[in-house]
């Protein structure tokens, strides 16, 4: 085997590091990655908030 310096690495083209656990940046990666997961984009979390609210008006102006 050769020494780590025989063959030099490839870099990435468009390499993408992470933030440092517990850091701020770190939480607010993890919550936007969090928001993707449930919502999926951005467009779908206003669509499926209009529809709620749709819903709660609908509810109200059935019950008055």
């Amino acid at each position: 085997m050769g020494s780590s310096t025989s063959k030099p690495r490839k870099g990435h083209k468009k390499p993408k590091h992470l933030p440092k656990v517990g850091s701020p940046e770190n939480l607010a990666w993890e919550h936007e990655m969090h928001r993707k997961e449930v919502f999926g984009s951005t467009a779908g979390m206003y669509i499926i908030g209009g529809i709620l609210i749709l819903a709660v008006f609908g509810l109200l102006f059935l019950t008055l």
